[in-house]
Parts: structure tokens; C-alpha cells; sequence
């Protein structure tokens, strides 16, 4: 593979340019857009982490309605099968993919910000003992 299709970004929110031509403005710009996103992701994620009781308790009271005395246990058995639960669960997995995908990325571009900052430092001591 070479150099040019690595350092290329083919994500629809990521630059155009490759990242050896991003400067530090240009990393932080993106480092706090995707943090952002990742903190919107966040809060999506946590919302439905805490629906989930709520959801599984609405189809409880949903089946409790349509029969006859039914224990507890076995209400709640029925209600987690339920394919209203189980999307809730898919949609839940699929957030928290999206979170972490967003995370690793912020983390990226911080990494590569400290990384651009530490060789313009190391450049400018290098120039001065020159």
C-alpha cells in the first residue's frame, strides 16, 4: 500500500487533505468537532441505556394486560424476548459502536496533535543550534 492511500482520510467528516498536511489549527479543529460528535454519541447512548427499564416495563404492563395472573419472572422473561426489547438492545450495541468508533478517533487526532506540536519543538532547538 503506499504512502499517499495511507495517510488519507476516506471518512466523510475527516479532511481531504492528507493528515501530513494538516497543521495544528486545522487538528484542533478537528479534534474538537469529533469530540463533539463523540459527546452527542455519549449522550444518545446513555438516553437509551436508561429507556431500557422503562421500555422493558411498558411491554410487562402490555402482556400483563393480555392475560391472566402471570409471576413476575416469567413476565419478564416474555417482555426481554419481546421484538420491541430486542431492537431497543440492537439500537443500544449499535450507539455504543458509533461512541467508541467517535472516542477512538478524538483520541487519534489529540495523539497526532501532541505528536505535530513535540517535531515543530524538537525543529525549532534543532534550527537554533544550528
Amino acid at each position: 500500500m503506499s504512502e499517499d492511500k495511507v495517510t488519507k482520510n476516506y471518512f466523510p467528516n475527516q479532511p481531504a487533505a492528507p493528515i501530513k498536511e494538516l497543521g495544528l489549527e486545522e487538528i484542533i479543529q478537528l479534534a474538537n468537532k469529533i469530540g463533539l460528535e463523540y459527546v452527542e454519541k455519549r449522550k444518545e447512548a446513555e438516553r437509551l441505556e436508561l429507556l431500557r427499564t422503562s421500555v422493558r416495563a411498558k411491554i410487562m404492563n402490555r402482556i400483563e394486560l393480555t392475560a391472566d395472573k402471570i409471576p413476575e419472572a416469567k413476565l419478564k422473561r416474555l417482555a426481554e424476548a419481546d421484538s420491541e426489547y430486542i431492537e431497543l438492545l440492537e439500537k443500544i450495541v449499535t450507539v455504543r459502536a458509533e461512541t467508541e468508533k467517535l472516542r477512538i478517533r478524538y483520541e487519534s487526532y489529540k495523539s497526532l496533535f501532541d505528536a505535530r506540536r513535540t517535531m515543530i519543538s524538537y525543529k525549532k532547538v534543532e534550527l537554533k543550534t544550528l
